[in-house]
């Protein structure tokens, strides 16, 4: 091994460790010491404790303590007992009549809530707006939509059917149409 010689540059130095003050110093532990035991202090903290929950506990095991509704005793008790009100018999209701709806007004009446149920008017939107649904939204359509034509076919109502205006689009019609149209109104800049 080849000798090396010293040098006075600073940075080849070894740097010393930073100083602590002699409190620093007498708080730091010399050792690792083993974790046993209770902390400092803790039999006072114990006794505290137990003062204190013993005297929630016997406040808290009787709930009439300090109960400020008079308790009656004796013969009064006995009065009491006799001056109770009479239970009374409950009264029987009056037999309700099931009223008679007739199997066409039920029929109008599930062929309204149809028409009038917010998911179905959510998924027609959907339809509308060309997006896309989801499976259960299919099937729930579906199921809907066989019910209403079962409804209609039911109570005998024929759909009314959309009509579609017949455009002609020849360009005559087109030219007839300019042609039509009175421009003598828009200002000339």
């Amino acid at each position: 091994m080849s000798r090396k010689k010293k040098s006075r540059k600073p940075g080849s130095a070894p740097t010393a460790k930073p100083k602590l003050s002699k409190a620093e110093l007498a708080n730091v532990e010399k050792r690792v010491r083993k974790k046993t035991g209770k902390q400092a202090g803790n039999r006072q903290q114990e006794a505290k404790m137990d003062n204190n929950g013993a005297a929630n506990q016997q406040a808290n095991k009787d709930p009439r303590l300090g109960s400020k509704k008079p308790i009656e005793l004796g013969k009064i008790a006995a009065k009491a007992e006799k001056a109770q009100k009479p239970v009374k018999a409950p009264v029987p209701l009056a037999a309700v009549r099931p009223v008679s709806v007739s199997q066409e007004q039920s029929a109008q009446q599930a062929l309204v809530a149809i028409e009038q149920d917010e998911k179905l008017q959510r998924i027609l939107a959907k339809q509308d707006d060309d997006i896309e649904l989801n499976e259960a939204e299919v099937d729930y359509y579906n199921d809907m939509m066989e019910r209403h034509q079962a409804l209609t076919d039911e109570l005998g109502i024929e759909e009314e059917e959309v009509e579609q205006k017949s455009h002609s689009v020849d360009e005559e019609s087109l030219w007839d149409k300019l042609d039509g149209h009175d421009f003598s109104d828009f200002d000339k800049e």
